[in-house]
């Protein structure tokens, strides 16, 4: 069984769903996330349903082991976090691996956190719900009840991709971040109001209280002005959450998940659930006031908190799923772009994505690998691609190349044509100066080698058959990216000494940004998803990877490796292309 091993359980953990509904007919109460504001955000953090199981941990104190490899997430209250003794960040996605230690210090802010992880913890029900009560013995890691102990092992499954997600610091909620001096929960007055004068309901509503140590998940007992009801019980009736039992000596005590099913002493009124979650995070001695709210205005704070929370999307670490798109596009390493990743700085694709996103006016897209008197696959797919996106975002693409390719691409796309025969200096400033570019990207072209001829992957000369893009590169006055997947291509100048590596005849044009890839047009696609996220849009949605493939083999494109019209690029299968877009759209929050 993998999971997360408890090394130490701290002060008091318990497995917790959002609770335990219409069992009180037989005795058993709701039970659940005592904040659960912080408990639904652990689970939206690590794209769960809401109802996934999670552990909340008082205090804190706790220490897990890892045997699978996911992600987690802790929110709550304000605690010191490790992973393997490097401190990390909470209300973060944080990937982990078996052997890895993630080490809970105590709380600083608030009291209770909650730890959750991709896919959540495998736990079986119990009267339909995982959650934990340890004073009904029902429900946790074994079902009866117990807290979790040193030496478990809490289920979940493999998990090997997952947006960098997070909630910024000025989001999270301002009572977990610096403690309040003074908490003020808001009541809806319920018909047992009678039972207290009017001089009581205004002391109990202008006064303050004190959270006794007697409080724990079934209620909490407060100290402050008497308001004694005037009588001094009433006939046991169903309790709700959040309800404000008055006993006889006046102090009182706010009914919380663990509650009992039914009560017999007066109700003031109830707290608001909204406000529930703040209650939850505080300790002994720590002050709370009333506010009086009608029940309209209850349902309302409700409904728009409710709408908030639906609406509110975790943010993207862009930096973290930079990393994260550069290492999956070259995880295969077919031809060593995987090595000669070492060699570009971190952030390639997100410096390029930004140059992108901020290019105003044209962008000249370069592509086309001639193959057997017609064109490979990759290219193309990702050129077109990346116009797409570039037009989903406002943006002006241009897809340049020879033809046959740009005699198939002109129907669909604004499109300019280079040729073999034309002086390549002469052909390139002619098209700087009519179209101004803010930007030049080159996808897949084959790049000049330093005897100034061009050459295949087999070292085969292929001159006669290129048109010369490294001027648009060479000449232009704004930035440039290229992409490749081989080291032939323009772009490969930026890392020639690397290139040396894979004994073949490298290109020497150089870019601003250079981007690698295990095929060219995965780049692109990696760059689309980075301006998904930059633009709020999931421009990836629609990509559908065979039918491109099917429209370029019509056109009579071929694969790069076998030299056939075939739906494959370099190779590949396509199907394999569209689960890297698939994979790119789960890293990127979609």
């Amino acid at each position: 069984m993998t999971g997360l091993r408890v090394i130490q359980p701290g002060v008091h953990s318990l497995i917790q769903d959002e609770g335990r509904f219409g069992k009180h007919h037989i005795g058993l109460t709701v039970g659940g996330p005592l904040d659960r504001h912080s408990f639904r955000w652990a689970n939206k953090l690590c794209s769960n349903p809401i109802n996934t199981p999670t552990i909340e941990v008082t205090i804190g104190g706790m220490v897990l082991e890892s045997t699978v490899d996911t992600y987690f997430v802790v929110t709550g209250a304000l605690a010191e976090l490790s992973l393997n003794k490097i401190p990390v960040n909470c209300w973060t996605v944080h990937r982990i691996k078996p052997g890895d230690r993630i080490e809970l210090g105590y709380a600083k802010v608030g009291m209770r956190c909650y730890v959750g992880v991709t896919g959540g913890f495998n736990v079986e029900p119990t009267f339909g719900s995982c959650s934990t009560v340890t004073r009904e013995s029902v429900g946790g890691l074994t079902g009866n009840g117990t807290p979790l102990a040193s030496g478990d092992v809490i289920p979940c499954t493999e998990t090997l991709l997952h947006s960098p997600s997070f909630m910024p610091n000025e989001e999270q909620p301002k009572n977990l971040t610096i403690a309040p001096e003074l908490t003020c929960l808001r009541v809806v007055l319920g018909y047992q109001q009678d039972y207290f004068t009017e001089q009581q309901r205004k002391q109990f509503f202008h006064g303050q209280y004190r959270i006794s140590e007697r409080n724990d998940r079934m209620g909490f007992r407060l100290l402050g002005p008497d308001i004694k009801p005037s009588v001094g019980g009433i006939l046991s009736e169903g309790i709700c959450q959040g309800a404000i039992q008055v006993p006889p000596d006046g102090q009182p005590i706010i009914l919380l998940n663990d509650r009992q099913t039914i009560g017999g002493y007066p109700k003031i009124g109830s707290v608001l659930s909204l406000d529930l979650d703040k209650l939850a995070q505080l300790g002994p001695e720590a002050a709370v006031c009333f506010e009086e709210v009608s029940i309209e205005q209850a349902h309302n704070l409700k409904h728009l908190a409710e709408i908030s929370f639906q609406q509110h999307k975790a943010t993207v670490s862009l930096d973290a799923l930079s990393k994260a798109i550069e290492n999956l596009l070259v995880a295969s390493n077919p031809r060593g772009m995987k090595t000669m990743s070492s060699s570009i700085e971190d952030g390639s694709y997100l410096r390029a994505a930004q140059l992108i996103h901020n290019a105003q006016g044209n962008i000249l897209i370069g592509t086309g690998f001639p193959v057997n008197g017609s064109f490979e696959t990759d290219g193309p797919l990702g050129a077109i691609s990346l116009y797409r996106a570039i037009e989903a975002i406002g943006g002006s693409p241009i897809l340049v190349c020879e033809t046959p390719l740009c005699t198939l691409l002109k129907t669909d796309f604004q499109t300019l044509e280079i040729k073999i025969d034309e002086d390549g200096q002469n052909q390139a400033q002619k098209a700087l100066d009519r179209y101004q570019p803010a930007l030049v990207i080159s996808i897949e072209r084959p790049g000049l080698s330093n005897d100034g001829r061009y050459y295949n992957m087999r070292g085969i000369d292929i001159s006669e058959h290129c048109a010369d893009y490294d001027s648009f590169l060479s000449l232009a006055t704004c930035p440039t990216i290229a992409i490749g997947d081989g080291g032939n291509e323009i772009g490969m100048g930026n890392i020639t000494k690397a290139l040396e590596l894979l004994h073949i005849r490298p290109a020497i044009t150089g870019c601003d940004e250079l981007l690698l890839a295990d095929i060219s047009n995965w780049a692109a696609h990696g760059l689309t998803a980075l301006l998904s996220v930059i633009s709020g849009q999931d421009i990836l949605a629609d990509w559908n990877n065979k039918a491109v493939l099917q429209m370029l083999s019509d056109g009579g494109s071929v694969d790069g490796v076998t030299g056939e019209n075939t739906l494959t690029e370099d190779g590949v299968d396509s199907a394999v292309s569209q689960q890297i877009v698939t994979n790119l759209r789960k890293l990127s929050g979609f």
